[in-house]
């Protein structure tokens, strides 16, 4: 009786995956919230849509993200990792690359996070000044690694007031994302500025170098009704600052629906959780849009014994295509790999995946 009872369970198992695979492969979208869905069900949803057959080439994907087949390609070179970096340069370099192919190149740079992709972003930014890719670049050199030469050059834009103030105010996300504390004059400066954006911009830096005398100010900011475009810049400095109790006395509650409140409400709860309370917070955090995040918690877990609980959003995500293959390249930077085949989906520690058949 009792094994009749197993296998009628086995069976409604299977049948329940074999329903929610079917309604993903015709409408492209989970009929539950992915969250709500098994791991394992995860699991054999990547091996049933993993590309089969032979891969593109590096350079024909390089080449298709110019094209309508860019939210595949994409994904597939960040997969990769840095060994298709020689090529996405030579083509961002290219005198005949188009904006939107530059755009596009420009972005599997950023996740890659390889120091050699800098020089190449700062010669692009040096090659033009009035590109209009000119802020996506900035943007890209902010989220790699800080050389002397990025440090330099963003120094000299910070500096520059005959630079435009959308493009100029990149020069502070960089200090930012960097914690760097060349940033700070250039910060307390403009935190005494009349123009509200420039006074956002000083006190994001002076948050991320930990000054908590910017607290107060962030928290009038948000309390008189700050502007959509600083809101989110706002709610993450403050979350720097602030516990999660602190941080919705201060944070106004209209703002409680968008991802920027929700995603720096976690980013504050994470820091003030003890290490053993921080692997649930995590899970959740890799969903986040915030810079680094998503870093922090794929470390978080891989370092507390929590692999496994990467497995079904390094799977396959429905919820946010091509996030799926960001977690896995995070997987990768932290030194673990991704055992992905038609038979297994396993995340283990680099040299025992080198290991492994």
């Amino acid at each position: 009786m009792r094994e009749t009872e197993l296998a009628v369970r086995r069976c409604r198992a299977g049948l329940s995956r074999a329903l929610l695979l079917g309604v993903v492969l015709l409408t492209g979208s989970p009929a539950v919230a992915q969250h709500e869905i098994d791991a394992e069900t995860w699991i054999e949803m990547r091996k049933m849509l993993r590309e089969k057959g032979p891969a593109p080439s590096i350079a024909e994907d390089v080449a298709a993200l110019a094209g309508p087949d860019a939210r595949r390609a994409g994904p597939r070179l960040i997969d990769r990792g840095p060994v298709v970096l020689p090529t996405v340069h030579a083509a961002l370099l290219a005198p005949e690359v188009e904006p939107r192919h530059a755009l596009r190149l420009l972005q599997v740079m950023g996740p890659l996070g390889e120091e050699s992709s800098v020089p190449v972003v700062l010669e692009i930014l040096q090659r033009d000044p009035k590109s209009p890719l000119r802020r996506d670049a900035l943007l890209i050199l902010a989220r790699l690694p800080a050389t002397a030469a990025a440090a330099d050059f963003i120094g000299q834009l910070a500096a520059d007031e005959d630079e435009p103030w959308r493009t100029r105010r990149m020069a502070f996300t960089w200090y930012g994302l960097h914690r760097d504390p060349r940033g700070l004059p250039s910060a307390e400066a403009l935190r005494a500025s009349p123009d509200l954006e420039r006074r956002v911009a000083g006190l994001f830096v002076l948050a991320r170098l930990g000054d908590e005398t910017a607290l107060e100010p962030i928290g009038e900011i948000l309390a008189a009704g700050a502007p959509a475009d600083a809101r989110d810049t706002l709610l993450l400095a403050l979350a720097e600052l602030a516990g999660p109790e602190e941080f919705e006395r201060r944070a106004p509650a209209a703002l409680a629906w968008s991802d920027g409140y929700k995603d720096s409400l976690r980013y504050a709860r994470y820091r003030a959780a003890a290490p053993a309370q921080r692997p649930p917070l995590c899970r959740e955090m890799l969903r986040a849009q915030m810079p680094g995040h998503r870093e922090i918690a794929v470390r978080c877990l891989l370092d507390s014994g929590h692999a496994d609980d990467l497995r079904p959003m390094a799977a396959v995500d429905l919820e946010a295509p091509g996030r799926a293959a960001l977690v896995r390249n995070e997987i990768r930077r932290a030194g673990w790999r991704v055992v992905d085949t038609d038979t297994e989906f396993r995340i283990v520690p680099g040299a025992q995946a080198a290991a492994s058949p």
